[in-house]
């Protein structure tokens, strides 16, 4: 499916006005509408070395798995895409090599990272996520945070243990209860939705929303809808001048068109049957 023209896309990075290394990762693959953020952690630059490895994993399993999909269609047992379950299985292989790396490199040890990554395809929008990066989507002038932080934060609010006032006050929102390659085993988030003509998505590394709420972002989102690279580089420098604590990193998509494909002849001629 040709999305040239159908997806407007902005991918900014950058170091932050503190740390003195960017260990943020952020990939997109244009011709099949996947694009995917990663926030590394690990001491002696490892957490460079696993957000690059998930991105450039996901990219390679997806562009190589995408050929082979039937596009459309619903996998019976889970109720997802195809897309979907292939998106998983790309983030898992991610996993699976950060892991094994983090093993058996001694400078690597303990390294992991979040990933947030998603498919824009079929006006269905699949997102396959792990850690406590997030996206978001902006529709009808509201923002709304469609991913849920893996984070021992939201984990005790969820078990009823704090409200969300009192868990902000309390708890540190950066301890993050899942990442890829810390563990052997990993569950991969997956979520899906519907896309309209003119939504916009934002994935970001938390070094966006900890400096920025969300209503600014929102604000800025809508301030310059009609230009995606310009929202990009405000919002890194929204970051930026309320302290730039970490690295930080954005990545948006617009959809300018609707992204159903159009059908083969021989789809069309069935119906008559």
């Amino acid at each position: 499916m040709a999305l040239k023209n159908k997806i407007s896309t902005a991918l900014l990075s950058d170091t932050g006005r503190v740390r003195n290394n960017n260990e943020d990762a952020v990939a997109e693959a244009p011709d099949i509408g996947l694009i995917i953020l990663a926030d590394g952690m690990g001491g002696y630059n490892a957490g460079e070395i696993a957000s690059g490895i998930a991105t450039t994993t996901v990219l390679d399993v997806s562009q190589r798995e995408w050929k082979t999909l039937k596009h459309g269609d619903i996998d019976p047992e889970t109720g997802y895409s195809v897309e979907a379950l292939m998106l998983k299985r790309a983030v898992e292989a991610a996993h699976s090599t950060i892991f094994q790396v983090s093993q058996t490199q001694p400078q690597c040890a303990g390294m992991g990272t979040t990933i947030v990554a998603c498919l824009l395809h079929e006006d269905i929008l699949s997102i396959a996520y792990v850690g406590d990066s997030r996206l978001y989507r902006y529709r009808d002038g509201k923002l709304e945070q469609v991913t849920r932080d893996h984070s021992l934060l939201e984990e005790l609010i969820a078990r009823g243990h704090y409200t969300r006032e009192e868990a902000i006050n309390l708890v540190r929102k950066n301890i993050v209860t899942r990442a890829l390659g810390v563990e052997e085993t990993v569950a991969v988030d997956l979520i899906e939705d519907t896309l309209e003509v003119g939504d916009i998505l934002l994935l970001c590394s938390d070094g966006l929303n900890d400096m920025v709420n969300d209503e600014i972002i929102g604000l800025t989102l809508g301030k310059y809808a009609d230009n995606v690279e310009r929202a990009a580089k405000e919002l890194i420098k929204l970051a930026l001048e309320n302290g730039g604590k970490d690295n930080v990193s954005v990545a948006l998509a617009r959809v300018d068109a609707s992204l159903m494909r159009s059908r083969r002849w021989y789809e069309r001629l069935m119906e008559w049957f």
